[in-house]
C-alpha cells in the first residue's frame, strides 16, 4: 500500500527515516522502475520506509516555458509506483520558489531535514537545485554532511541509447511503437472520453470510437495502428487511426479506434487504448471503396498481429 502525501512538510508524522529517490518518472520508464526498485530494496535492507519524491508537473514549465507533452497522467504514474512497492509517494508543488532553492538547502531542508533521509538513490545523470547547479557529486558531497548516503544507478540503455522520457516522447511522435514499449517496459497509451463523431466509420461498416485527444499528452504520429483498447475492464484488439481523415477533409486531429467484435455503445465512457504496431501512414482514398478495403487489410493485419485470429 502506497500512502500519498501532498508536500514533506508532514513526513515525520509518519516515518522518522526514510530512503529516497526524487524524479518527474513521466512515463516510470525502464529507467525509472531500475532507480526506484532499488530505493525500494535498499529501504527494505535498511528497514527504512521508500519515498518516491515527484513533482506536480515537469519543472521545465517552470524552469523554461517548456510544455513537454506527458506521457503518463498522475494517476497512472501513481499506480506504476505503486506496482514497484513503495511506501510513500510524496507530490511538491514546482513553484518558482522550490526552483530556487540551492542543493544544499534541499540537501539540509527536505532530504536531511523533513524526510530524515539516510539513503538517497538516484541516476548517473540526476540534477537538482536552482539552476540545475547540484548533480549526483554534489549530492554525495552533502550527503558527508548531512547524514545520508548516496546510491548512483546506471542508466538503462536500449539498442545503444540511453531511456528518458524524451527518448520515448521522441519516439512516440515517430510512431516507433516497438521501441517506445521496449523503453517502457510496456505498451504505450491514451485514455479518453468516447465522444460523437462523424458516424462515416459506421457507415462504411467500421463503427469507431472517437476518442477525445487531451492536448497535453503525447500522441503517435499520423498513420493507422494496431493495438488493444481496454473496454469495461476488457481488452480487445483494436485497429487505431490518428489522424485528420484527409479522405474527407476534416483537417482536425482525432483518434479512431475500431474495435473488433465489439458492438455495444459506450458514448460518454472512457476508453484505454494501447498502441503496439504502426501499420502505415494515414492518407487519402479517391473514394470511400479504396477505403473500405484498406480498412479490412488494416483490421486483419491487426487482428493477425495481436494474435486473437
Amino acid at each position: 500500500m502506497t500512502t500519498l502525501l501532498h508536500g514533506t512538510a508532514h513526513f515525520q508524522e509518519y516515518e522518522r527515516e526514510s530512503v529516497v529517490t526524487i524524479g518527474v518518472f513521466d512515463g516510470v520508464h525502464r529507467g525509472h522502475q531500475q532507480i526506484i526498485s532499488e530505493c525500494v530494496a535498499e529501504s527494505r535492507r535498511r528497514g527504512n520506509a521508500s519515498v518516491v519524491l515527484t513533482f506536480d508537473m515537469n519543472p521545465r514549465r517552470v524552469v523554461s516555458g517548456d510544455r513537454p507533452c506527458v506521457l503518463t497522467d498522475r494517476e497512472r504514474k501513481l499506480a506504476l509506483v505503486r506496482g514497484l512497492g513503495v511506501e510513500y509517494a510524496i507530490e511538491i508543488m514546482f513553484t518558482s520558489r522550490f526552483a530556487s532553492l540551492e542543493p544544499e538547502e534541499f540537501c539540509e531542508d527536505i532530504l536531511a531535514g523533513h524526510l530524515g533521509a539516510k539513503q538517497v538513490c538516484v541516476g548517473a545523470n540526476f540534477r537538482f537545485g536552482r539552476d540545475k547547479r547540484g548533480d549526483v557529486e554534489t549530492l554525495s558531497k552533502l550527503g558527508g554532511r548531512f547524514g545520508y548516503g548516496v546510491d548512483v544507478i546506471p542508466l538503462v540503455r536500449i539498442g545503444g541509447r540511453t531511456v528518458s522520457s524524451t527518448l520515448v516522447r521522441g519516439l512516440i511522435r515517430e510512431g516507433r511503437m516497438e521501441e517506445v514499449s521496449e523503453g517502457l517496459g510496456r505498451k504505450y497509451s491514451i485514455r479518453g472520453k468516447v465522444v460523437r463523431g462523424h458516424a462515416r466509420g459506421k457507415s462504411l461498416g467500421f463503427p469507431t470510437a472517437n476518442v477525445e485527444l487531451e492536448r497535453h499528452f503525447c500522441v503517435p504520429a499520423e498513420g493507422v495502428y494496431a493495438g488493444m483498447a481496454m473496454v469495461r475492464d476488457e481488452k480487445h484488439v483494436c485497429a487505431v487511426n490518428v489522424g485528420s481523415n484527409p479522405t474527407f477533409g476534416d483537417g482536425e486531429l482525432a483518434l479512431e479506434a475500431y474495435i473488433l467484435d465489439f458492438s455495444e455503445e459506450i458514448y460518454g465512457e472512457t476508453l484505454e487504448v494501447e498502441f503496439h504496431h504502426r501499420l502505415r501512414d494515414e492518407v487519402a482514398f479517391d473514394s470511400g471503396d479504396s477505403l473500405v478495403r484498406q480498412m479490412e487489410m488494416d483490421v486483419e493485419r491487426a487482428r493477425r498481429l495481436i494474435g486473437a485470429g
